[in-house]
């Protein structure tokens, strides 16, 4: 059954990128599809931290209720992988936008040659 836009908008609006590991989720689908366990061994990499299925599964359920990911049955076992939508591009910009004032930070603190690529 398709969802109404109000709907779908009520969802989107109760979404919380309150960790980095959401955060990242979202950068890691801006570069292209991924399936969930790759987002998981990527992101245990990147925080260099264990991550569980629970970290990642429900998160990516909520986006894709609320219309910001997409999801399809890929390779030989079937495994779902996870894509941006053009209005989770949109979502993950706003977000990234609101986060200016920590990039700048963390330009001040660890100098512009650590933090922007040359």
């Amino acid at each position: 059954m398709a969802q109404n836009s109000k709907e779908v908008r009520l969802k989107r609006e109760k979404i919380r990128v309150n960790t980095v590991i959401k955060l990242y989720t979202l950068i890691l689908l801006a570069e292209g599809e991924k399936h969930g366990y790759e987002l998981m061994r990527t992101l245990e990499q990147m925080i260099e931290a264990p991550i569980g299925p629970s970290q990642i599964y429900p998160f990516l359920r909520n986006l894709e209720n609320a219309g910001l990911v997409t999801s399809r049955e890929a390779g030989s076992r079937d495994k779902k992988v996870y894509s941006l939508t053009p209005q989770g591009y949109e979502f993950l910009k706003e977000i990234l936008e609101k986060s200016l004032n920590v990039i700048q930070t963390a330009i001040r603190v660890l100098g512009r040659e650590k933090v922007c690529l040359p």
